[in-house]
């Protein structure tokens, strides 16, 4: 979908629902969490009980606040927030205008709820008696708001926002003078109400400020996606730990929910960093994984929350991810005949798969598969798990023990194939993509240095075995070499890579690939976002200078 391209309203409601879902439930559970606190310190002073932080909820009233009359009426202006705020995602015209509005409005929501937990500050007048058709919405109002949640005003960071954001839609003088009236009225009403002061209004202005700055330099969504998952879970971990010591009179969670909490928004701050600035070299030190392709202590410990809960998605989709992996899997390994569609050089072929067959997976195809090879060169891409490095030598060598029985009977066939599977060595390379990560953010260098290594590796594996790759002769089963491009968490990637690789090899070109990618992994659905045309042509001027 282009930037240009019509909004379906599917798009609108749930960009809609994510919006409002993060509001709804930061803003509430910030809000009972200032209320909890200010009564359990009134508490605390009236029974010299000093176990309470923050020690104060703060007033943030001014001399200028007790002059400012409150005007029942206005709560009609306040109310339209909630109107603009809906309205906003049915107002823009375009998918980038409909991104970059649920970006603000959420940005806005985890900055200032993050703020009314580390600095909860409640409105200090008492509101005067409100009667009349007035009286329902206040009622209203106090049910739904209570007096916290002060600073900064998110009402006015709304107001600003949604300001800007509407703004370009049209170029009518009445149309931007109605706008205009609009979001003054929202700012001006949270003070005329008696919802908010001064000062709050000053921080919603700057927030809206810090928003519009940083909204611009989020390099995508996903970026947006770990800075939700971060802040949202730390609040939510520090409340809830909070709400569980104020019922255990021992105070015996007392510290420990925010270390967890801290933890959490730290590891998750940490991954949208690595979407924020993609590096490499930086992503292979982070999510360390040794020579067996398993996840290193080091990355567990500070990225376990990330990695447990993929393998909690992991187990709870397995019979779904196991349907799609044995379909994209069982047209690659019935071509026993090792088409040329597959074939990289002599004696060397490329696949591509979504992760290597266990031994529970495997049938004896699969097997036979296997066994005409002499080395099988895993190429890792994922850094959310391990690989199945160790399940698919694990298969081998446990097939190899079946037919160890047959080698004892002297059936000689048998006895080959034993001898094949005990062979066979897996050579493992690990290249770190971040999830959904687009391949316009990693180097084309980097890629190239990935396909000198894996040259080296084949040809090394050749030259042991005699056999030079310039070479044109009968090739023998035993003495290939297969490049597996393989990706535990989706097929995208390793697709990608093997067409790339391809075009390093010079047997596809920007103007193929495509074609290619359609006809022999049409599953893998990819796109320009995704796999960019930029990048295609990077690697195929290299390899005609090269």
């Amino acid at each position: 979908m282009t930037s240009n391209s019509p909004l379906s309203m599917i798009s609108r409601w749930i960009s809609l629902a994510c919006a409002f879902g993060v509001f709804a439930m930061l803003y509430s559970l910030t809000n009972l969490y200032a209320q909890a606190l200010f009564y359990d310190i009134q508490f605390s002073e009236l029974s010299s009980i000093n176990s309470v932080w923050p020690k104060k909820v703060y007033n943030l009233a001014t001399p200028i606040d007790v002059a400012i009359p409150f005007i029942p009426p206005m709560i009609v202006p306040y109310s339209w927030s909630i109107m603009l705020f809906c309205a906003g995602f049915f107002m823009v015209k375009t998918p980038a205008q409909l991104s970059l509005l649920t970006g603000k409005l959420i940005l806005a929501t985890l900055f200032a709820c993050f703020i009314f937990y580390i600095f909860p500050a409640k409105f200090t007048f008492e509101r005067p008696t409100v009667l009349g058709w007035a009286h329902y919405g206040y009622q209203f109002l106090h049910i739904t708001d209570k007096p916290f949640n002060q600073f900064p005003s998110l009402h006015v960071a709304y107001a600003v926002l949604l300001g800007t954001s509407l703004w370009q839609l049209s170029k009518s003088a009445l149309y931007r003078l109605a706008l205009c009236c609009i979001c003054s009225l929202i700012i001006v009403s949270t003070v005329l109400t008696y919802q908010h002061h001064l000062l709050d209004i000053a921080g919603g202005l700057l927030l809206a400020a810090l928003v519009l700055i940083m909204i611009n330099k989020l390099r995508n969504n996903l970026v947006l996606k770990y800075l939700v998952v971060a802040i949202s879970g730390f609040l939510i971990l520090s409340i809830a730990g909070f709400m569980l010591n104020r019922s255990v009179a021992s105070g015996t969670f007392a510290g420990l929910y925010s270390v967890v909490a801290t933890y959490w928004a730290l590891s998750f701050l940490g991954l949208a960093w690595a979407y924020q600035h993609p590096n490499q070299t930086r992503d292979k030190r982070w999510f360390a994984k040794d020579k067996q392709g398993r996840l290193r202590l080091s990355t567990w410990l500070i990225f376990a929350p990330l990695l447990l809960g993929y393998r909690l998605m992991w187990y709870v989709g397995q019979r779904y991810q196991f349907t799609q992996h044995k379909q994209s899997n069982s047209g690659l390994l019935s071509h026993t005949d090792m088409g040329s569609n597959y074939k990289i050089a002599d004696s060397i072929y490329a696949i591509a798969t979504p992760k290597l067959f266990g031994l529970s997976q495997m049938n004896n195809r699969h097997y036979l598969y296997f066994s005409k090879f002499s080395t099988i060169i895993v190429i890792d891409s994922a850094v959310e798990t391990n690989s199945h490095n160790l399940s698919l030598k694990k298969a081998l060598n446990t097939q190899a023990e079946v037919h160890k029985l047959d080698v004892n009977n002297n059936s000689s066939s048998l006895c080959n194939t034993y001898l094949s599977f005990t062979a066979i060595k897996i050579k493992y390379l690990y290249f770190p993509l971040l999830d959904l990560q687009s391949l316009r953010e990693v180097a084309a260098q980097d890629f190239i240095h990935l396909f000198k290594q894996i040259d080296t590796l084949a040809n090394d594996v050749l030259a042991n075995i005699g056999i030079a790759t310039n070479i044109t002769h009968k090739q023998l089963p035993d003495n290939m070499v297969l490049i597996n491009f393989q990706c535990v968490m989706g097929l995208s990637r390793s697709v990608a890579l093997h067409a790339l690789y391809l075009i390093y090899q010079g047997q596809l070109t920007a103007d193929n690939y495509v074609t290619w990618i359609n006809e022999q992994y049409p599953k893998a659905h990819l796109n320009d976002y995704y796999l960019p045309k930029l990048l295609v042509n990077k690697i195929e001027i290299f390899a005609k200078k090269n």
